[in-house]
C-alpha cells in the first residue's frame, strides 16, 4: 500500500521541516509529503521551493472539512489549537489520498536509515505508536505527558485505523489543553487509550526509532561504515527535540534530560542534523517562532529554566558549535 507523511510547523521551524523532508529523501522515500503551513511565511517559501512531493495545506483547508473547529480558537492558546489539529490533517490527508497509510511526523525529526522500516515494524497492525522509554529517573512523566510520543503515529487506512483516528479527532476537539490534566496532555496523552480501547494497535519495540534525549541514556550508541546503532539496533530517526541556536552554538536538550552527548551523539547524530539545518538557514534565514511555549509565571519559569540550562550546556559540550 502506498504511504503519505503530514507535518506542520511555523516559519521558526521551517529550517527543521526542510531537514526532515530532506532526511526522508536522502534515504530513498519518495512519499508525498503535507505540510500545514501554520504562517504565511511557511506557505510561500515551501511553494517557491517547488520541493518534489511536498504538498501545501492551509489551516484554512483543515476547517473547511472541520467546521467545528473556528469556533475553539478564542478558547485556546495557538499552540493548544495547532495541536487539536494534528488528527483532523492526518484525516484530511487520508481523505485526499484514499488507499494510503499516513503517519504524522514532528517536524523535528530526522531520518538516519530506511523510513520503511517503520512501516513494516507495525507488520498486521492498523494503528502504529511508540513509547517514549524515559530513563527511569523520569518515569514520573509517563502519568504526566503519556506513555507514548506523538512524534511518529502511523495508521493503515483501514476500518480500524479509521476508527482509532476519528476518534482521537473528536478527543481533541473536545479538550487539548497544553496544562495536563486527568491523564491527559494536548494531542499526546490521548494516545494512551488506543491500546486498550482499539484493536490493531502496534506499540512498535525498535530503540532506534524515536531515540530521543529523554531516552538516549539508557542505551549503548556505536557507530561503523556510516550507520548509528542504537544497543545494536540500526538509528531509523532521532527526535531533536529541543535543538536551539544560541550564539555561536547549537544547543541541545540532553542535560534536560540528564543525559550528557556522548561522542556517537554529537558526532554522528547532532552535527549532521545541525548541518542540515545551517544549510537550510544559510538559504532562508529562520524568524524567531511565532508560536512559544508557556504563558504567565510558567512561561516566565520556562525561560529562565531554558537560559541556565544553555549556558551550562555549552560548558559541560552538550552543544555544538555553529559551522
Amino acid at each position: 500500500m502506498a504511504s503519505a507523511y503530514c507535518t506542520y510547523f511555523d516559519s521558526g521551524y521551517l529550517s527543521r521541516g526542510l531537514t526532515l523532508i530532506e532526511s526522508l529523501r536522502r534515504h530513498g522515500d519518495e512519499s508525498p509529503v503535507w505540510i500545514l503551513a501554520l504562517d504565511e511565511e511557511v506557505a510561500g517559501r515551501i511553494d517557491a521551493l517547488d520541493l518534489p512531493g511536498v504538498r501545501l495545506v492551509g489551516i484554512s483547508a483543515i476547517e473547511a472539512m472541520f467546521p467545528e473547529l473556528p469556533g475553539l480558537k478564542a478558547q485556546r492558546t495557538r499552540m493548544e489549537y495547532y495541536f487539536t489539529m494534528t488528527p483532523l490533517l492526518i484525516q484530511y490527508v487520508m481523505a485526499a489520498a484514499p488507499g494510503s497509510d499516513v503517519a504524522y511526523l514532528d517536524a523535528d525529526l530526522c531520518y538516519f536509515a530506511d523510513p520503511s522500516l517503520v512501516w513494516s515494524a507495525m507488520g498486521g497492525g492498523s494503528i502504529g505508536i511508540i513509547e517514549h522509554r524515559y530513563q527511569p529517573a523520569f518515569a514520573k512523566r509517563l502519568a504526566k505527558y503519556g506513555t507514548y510520543n506523538v512524534g511518529w503515529v502511523g495508521f493503515r487506512d483501514d476500518a480500524r485505523g479509521r476508527a482509532c483516528l476519528r476518534w482521537w479527532g473528536e478527543r481533541t476537539v473536545e479538550w487539548c489543553s497544553d496544562t495536563p490534566s486527568e491523564g491527559r496532555y494536548a494531542d499526546q496523552g490521548y494516545l494512551d487509550w488506543f491500546p486498550r480501547d482499539f484493536e490493531g494497535v502496534t506499540v512498535l519495540p525498535h530503540v532506534g526509532m524515536d531515540a530521543a534525549p529523554w531516552n538516549s541514556a539508557r542505551y549503548t550508541w556505536t557507530s561503523a561504515d556510516d550507520r548509528v546503532a542504537v544497543d545494536g539496533e540500526p538509528l531509523v530517526f532521532f527526535h531533536a527535540h529541543g535543538v536551539r541556536r544560541v550564539g555561536h552554538w547549537w544547543v541541545t536538550a540532553q542535560l534536560q534530560y540528564r543525559a550528557p552527548m556522548g561522542r556517537v551523539l554529537r558526532d554522528r547524530v547532532y552535527e549532521p542534523y545541525v548541518r542540515g539545518l545551517e544549510r537550510w538557514e544559510a538559504r532562508i534565514p529562520a524568524p524567531p517562532r511565532t508560536a512559544p511555549r508557556g504563558t504567565g509565571l510558567r512561561g516566565l519559569a520556562f525561560r529562565i529554566t531554558k537560559t541556565m540550562l544553555n549556558a551550562v550546556s555549552i560548558l559541560t559540550g552538550n552543544a555544538v558549535r555553529a559551522a
